[in-house]
């Protein structure tokens, strides 16, 4: 059975870079390209997303701005940033507000995308797993609680019909 691919969303108002980074991943993702924020946004909406790259320079919002307001919607995508002016400001709020994953300076080689884009793939399967895992625990706990409740009523039951002391 094949492994599905996963889904990578880039969102850049320039869309021959869009088109480049497609025709670069498209053999190992399904690869979605948006031209603003807006449409990057309502592909969000509309399909399972695993990875999103944004450029940090966009007219209206900047690729920090939409990484921010997906990650609160979207908190199991991992974020990407990249951009041709790495200025330290932009690289602080990419990590402290939209939580990215990694920042990439435009130009990049080929082969350092490709292997950015997977070291992000692998970090969505290990959080995927690490949610499965924590679901799997809670409804352990839940069931154990339920399994001493009904212990607490047995020893409650119990201690009820034992004779007093001294009767």
């Amino acid at each position: 059975m094949a492994t599905k691919k996963h889904c990578l969303l880039i969102v850049d108002d320039e869309p021959n870079v869009c088109d480049s980074v497609h025709d670069l991943l498209r053999r190992e993702y399904r690869v979605l390209k948006a031209h603003s924020a807006q449409e990057g946004y309502r592909l969000m909406q509309e399909e399972e997303v695993h990875i999103v790259m944004s450029d940090q320079r966009m007219p209206q919002i900047t690729g920090v701005e939409l990484l921010t307001r997906l990650k609160s919607r979207y908190p199991q995508a991992v974020r990407m940033l990249f951009t041709g002016f790495a200025d330290l400001e932009s690289v602080i709020a990419a990590i402290n507000q939209g939580h990215v994953f990694q920042f990439i300076r435009k130009p990049w080689q080929p082969e350092e995308l490709l292997d950015a884009v997977r070291l992000a793939a692998d970090e969505y399967d290990r959080l995927e797993t690490a949610a499965a895992e924590r679901e799997k625990l809670l409804d352990e706990v839940e069931s154990l609680k339920g399994r001493v409740s009904c212990l607490e009523s047995m020893v409650d039951r119990l201690s009820d019909r034992s004779p007093s002391p001294g009767a």
